[in-house]
């Protein structure tokens, strides 16, 4: 079986802490021959280290726009240094504030409007060293690591409305993924959490009713999509339970450790 885990608030609680029965229960799973990957939002400066060491087979990451697998990676967007500027010049112009969640960095634009909420994110980024300012360097030239892939957007429904033809426009299409009033998960247009389960199951050979997948917020309900088996956590809100086949108890509560037994996976 392909098992399939969102990192914050499935495997950790949404404190992020982990609790101690999630690495015995993937230890127990790996053992009886399941293969173990992490499908998250995280793009690849952001795998939590706290995993490391963990029986992983496979990592999908950034809403699918890179998958690692048992060290191979068999898929990875990014836009280049110039089509990432140019990406920049749409949010500026829109004058919505955004944090650019890249491979090497998350990156803040002191250009960008100013706003409170982006505030625990860069919080969030200096902790754990991944926070870079977008600064021009002495020859004129932005950090040439600057990559753009996956964003998170502080605006309104209009402003969303406005994002999606301006950067369809500028031929970079990103979508949005409603996380709270106010936030937006932004990924390029044709990724998912979902369509990264099927490049990886595909390479497999893993049919798609041997597939599980576990998760707890809007960000997942691609992934729920793309399997047969679908796992909310007891922490999901409502309408995510509401389409998953069964529904585990919170992360605190064991919630991955009894999933896995009622499916007799350990």
């Amino acid at each position: 079986m392909l098992l399939l885990f969102d990192i914050d608030g499935t495997i950790f609680d949404n404190d992020r802490r982990l609790p101690d029965s999630v690495r015995p229960a993937m230890e127990a799973a790996h053992e009886n021959g399941h293969l173990l990957v992490i499908n998250t939002g995280r793009t690849l400066c952001n795998m939590d280290h706290r995993l490391d060491g963990f029986p992983l087979d496979g990592w999908i990451l950034g809403c699918g726009t890179r998958i690692l697998y048992r060290g191979e990676t068999l898929q990875a967007m990014e836009y280049s240094p110039e089509q990432s500027l140019r990406l920049r010049g749409v949010f500026l112009n829109l004058r919505i504030p955004v944090v650019y969640e890249c491979d090497t960095a998350m990156y803040f634009d002191p250009e960008s409007p100013a706003c409170p909420a982006a505030a625990g994110f860069r919080d969030f980024a200096e902790k754990h060293g991944i926070c870079r300012d977008l600064q021009e360097t002495g020859s004129g030239q932005i950090d040439p690591e600057f990559r753009s892939v996956k964003m998170f957007c502080f605006t309104d429904e209009e402003g969303i409305s406005r994002m999606k033809k301006e950067t369809e426009a500028a031929g970079m299409p990103y979508t949005a993924i409603y996380r709270w009033p106010g936030g937006w998960e932004l990924v390029p247009a044709g990724y998912s959490k979902g369509k990264g389960i099927d490049t990886l199951r595909k390479k497999l050979g893993v049919p798609r009713e041997d597939c599980f997948a576990f998760g707890d917020s809007s960000n997942d309900l691609t992934m729920f999509e793309h399997v047969t088996c679908s796992i909310a956590m007891g922490n999901a809100p409502d309408d995510v339970k509401a389409v998953c086949s069964y529904v585990t108890d919170r992360p605190e509560d064991h919630g991955i450790r009894n999933a896995m037994k009622h499916f007799g996976l350990i």
